[in-house]
């Protein structure tokens, strides 16, 4: 983001990410985000959180490494003010609210680190007429720099976020980047876990790393980097860091997701995987596992699809929603005439004998339901259209996500029956 602007400086999307998006693997198309990078370092920062009382939408802070530390929004029933965002490694991370006299502020957002970064969540109902109200919430979103509260000696040695740190006279190659930009941040953003300093400082030194400078070994840093990626591939395959859902869904255990801690080959995968994701409280992401490989990779031929059976409506707090979303073998939205990457409750989903599943009286009803994923070159019948998740054209490797933002304590626990996956024939008129 500090390529296109400095730090501190709102950024809002005003578009639902396409198939044309490829910033990052696995997007939502469910949400539009205003992000900034967050730089601590000479500044506090005073948030005026706008009146959104219509739908999801969540205020996320996360620290330079990506632990998601502290949300605000309708999940926590947060209301419009004024919240500061103060660097205080000594108070501990998270949201503090305030009850008293305190400056006028509704509260305060507690960092553990100098650099971060902020991302907000904005549901939109419909690419219509609520996607100008979703824009007028964004503009009315500001924050302003003002002086810190809290003058930590660190902060007297640490330099402003810019794109010359993060940028200038880094090597190409990705291992050798990371290695060099680990060494740039590292000394002014220490481990939250001040009981793992020691352990982190010796890892880092044995690689290099220490006084803010990274000095290369003989070692072969590729080779090196290929182990890593082995060893977070297997720390993402423990089953102690997944939670099995039921019907192929699984999901990530809550201690390893959002909010990592010591945890940090499970925070390196989130990253590769879906990056900046939050807490469990405020979002689930199970994906499904092929029953013959066990991997999120599924297959199929131009001539088969996958149905999707729902016992019910999944269960969600107030404001709360969910998504199932395809992607292709790249991690992407995949890309179709229809320009449709998912179907969930804003959807126009039928149940079997044409009624709405969500929508005027249909919001009363709760009965069973059935997706069809399918490769969009292959037309099904009028009473499938509705509720026809495009794949592939001709078939190929993709995987599916569901997505289930203010999730009701059910569908994290497993005691929610998931869907039942069933690949059969394609569905041709």
């Amino acid at each position: 983001m500090l390529t296109t602007s400095t730090a501190n400086t709102l950024q809002h999307m005003r578009q639902l990410a396409t198939a044309d998006v490829h910033d990052v693997v696995r997007p939502n198309s469910d949400t539009i985000y205003s992000n900034l990078i967050v730089d601590l370092s000479h500044h506090d920062l005073v948030f005026n959180v706008p009146d959104v009382h219509d739908r999801y939408w969540a205020f996320s802070f996360y620290d330079v490494y990506g632990n998601n530390y502290a949300n605000i929004g309708s999940t926590s029933n947060t209301t419009a003010g004024l919240f500061l965002v103060q660097y205080a490694p000594v108070a501990g991370p998270g949201v503090e609210s305030c009850h008293q006299d305190c400056n006028g502020y509704s509260g305060f957002i507690n960092a553990p680190t100098l650099y971060g970064t902020f991302l907000a969540r904005f549901l939109v109902k419909n690419n219509g007429t609520d996607l100008e109200r979703v824009h007028e919430v964004q503009n009315q979103t500001a924050l302003t720099p003002v002086p810190p509260i809290n003058k930590m000696p660190s902060r007297l040695f640490a330099p402003a976020l810019s794109v010359e740190i993060l940028n200038d006279s880094l090597p190409q190659d990705t291992a050798s980047r990371v290695m060099e930009l680990t060494a740039r941040i590292h000394p002014y953003n220490p481990p939250r876990n001040i009981s793992d300093l020691p352990h982190v400082h010796r890892m880092l030194w044995a690689a290099g790393i220490h006084h803010g400078r990274y000095q290369p070994s003989t070692q072969n840093l590729s080779a090196i980097a290929q182990r890593a990626v082995q060893s977070v591939q297997a720390a993402a395959s423990n089953p102690e860091n997944r939670v099995d859902l039921g019907n192929g869904w699984r999901g990530l255990e809550p201690a390893v997701q959002g909010d990592y801690g010591v945890a940090y080959k499970m925070r390196a995968y989130v990253a590769w995987y879906g990056y900046l994701a939050l807490t469990p409280s405020e979002a689930l992401y199970p994906s499904y596992y092929s029953p013959e490989t066990y991997d999120t990779t599924l297959n199929l031929e131009a001539n088969e699809a996958y149905i999707v059976t729902f016992a019910g409506k999944p269960p969600l707090n107030t404001h709360g929603f969910w998504s199932l979303t395809a992607y292709n073998a790249q991690q992407y939205l995949i890309d179709n005439p229809m320009d449709r990457y998912a179907l969930g409750d804003r959807s126009s989903i039928t149940y079997p004998d044409g009624t709405l599943v969500y929508g005027g009286k249909s919001d009363e009803e709760d009965r069973p339901f059935q997706l069809l994923v399918q490769p969009y070159d292959v037309q099904p019948p009028k009473n499938w259209t509705s509720n026809w998740l495009p794949a592939p054209a001709g078939g190929g490797n993709f995987s599916v996500t569901l997505r289930f933002y203010a999730p009701q304590e059910v569908l994290a626990n497993g005691s929610w029956p998931y869907p039942a996956v069933q690949e059969q024939d394609a569905i041709t008129a």
